[in-house]
């Protein structure tokens, strides 16, 4: 009977003491912060995993940003869940060409945990872009409103105004371009990019934003003409399709650089201007930068492969300033300059 009375004794003291303990732990939620991706210049994408939930359930978790080092709640922020284990957050509303330092962060009853502070910089918005030839130079300067996209562009021969080009958002899910005085309407999605061309083409993008086909209208139906396969956030491989939409007549297949393609330049444009794709009106553009590209005709035999070699100059900040494509004997130079 004592050793009854004794065990049940011992039993409600542990339970007291383990319910203390229980009591004491006055932890915040431990947290990590994973690297920031898909950059562009006012968005960005982050988040973290919550590694242990503390002395209480989470309530909120996400990443908080700001220009300061060690942002807090206090700061921007986004509200991911309130669960243990990995989440991703997207960070918006930020300003072109401006270094943003990024922490997870967990909260319980006790407290705010908080992850690494990691830094990246948004991009720059790109304010000229031009083709040099033999006989010239075609240089395009963009003018941008608040919402950073393209407000107007200025079109240069050999630096003489050659003409102008307006853009225009006043109607919903479109967008109409005055180039002096020939309009060309676009339709929009919901995200801003263009669904429709004024020639009738189609275009449609993936879950993640990229545009991965594109269709011309002619003949009273649709021909698809080029499909681009992604693989981590870069364009791998356009095929371009004859004329029945359905016989592949050319294959381009890109290699990347180490370097981030942060300045959002498009390398692998399936549009007709290269002018146009400024602004993110296609979509995303690859996150690296081009290291080489080679293509070839399927239908030939036996299939011939060429080359083309991409090279890079840089600015102090680490932008491209000069981008020079070159084949099996020809060369195409482009230049790029940025708002500070």
């Amino acid at each position: 009977m004592k050793k009854q009375f004794y065990l049940l004794t011992l039993a409600a003291v542990v339970a007291i003491f383990s319910s203390s303990c229980k009591k004491d732990n006055t932890d915040a939620p431990s947290v990590k912060t994973t690297e920031i991706t898909s950059i562009t210049s006012t968005t960005a994408v982050s988040g973290g995993e919550v590694t242990a939930e503390g002395g209480s359930a989470v309530t909120a978790r996400g990443v908080c940003w700001s220009t300061n080092a060690d942002p807090t709640i206090a700061d921007a922020k986004t509200v991911d869940g309130a669960v243990v284990g990995a989440f991703t957050s997207s960070i918006t509303g930020l300003t072109p060409g401006k270094l943003y330092h990024v922490r997870a962060y967990a909260t319980n009853s006790n407290g705010t945990g908080y992850g690494a502070d990691m830094t990246f910089s948004t991009a720059s918005l790109i304010k000229t872009t031009g083709v040099v030839y033999t006989d010239g130079t075609d240089l395009y300067e963009f003018n941008y409103d608040g919402n950073s996209r393209v407000d107007n562009i200025i079109n240069y021969w050999n630096d003489v105004l050659d003409k102008t080009l307006t853009y225009d958002y006043s109607v919903a899910n479109q967008l109409t371009i005055n180039r002096d005085g020939d309009l060309t309407v676009y339709k929009l999605d919901a995200q801003g990019r263009v669904i429709e061309d004024g020639d009738g083409s189609k275009y449609e993008y993936d879950a993640d934003g990229y545009l991965v086909k594109m269709s011309e209208y002619w003949d009273n139906a649709f021909h698809l003409k080029y499909e681009m396969t992604i693989t981590n956030g870069n364009v791998t491989k356009i095929t371009t399709f004859d004329d029945d939409g359905v016989t592949p007549k050319k294959i381009k297949e890109f290699n990347y650089t180490s370097g981030n393609n942060v300045n959002g330049i498009d390398q692998v444009i399936v549009v007709d201007s290269p002018w146009k794709t400024i602004g993110g009106l296609y979509g995303k553009v690859s996150n690296k930068l081009v290291d080489y590209l080679e293509y070839w005709d399927p239908r030939e035999s036996p299939i011939v492969v060429k080359k083309t070699t991409i090279s890079y100059e840089f600015d102090a900040n680490d932008r491209p300033t000069v981008i020079t494509r070159s084949g099996d004997g020809w060369q195409e130079v482009f230049t790029y300059s940025y708002y500070e």
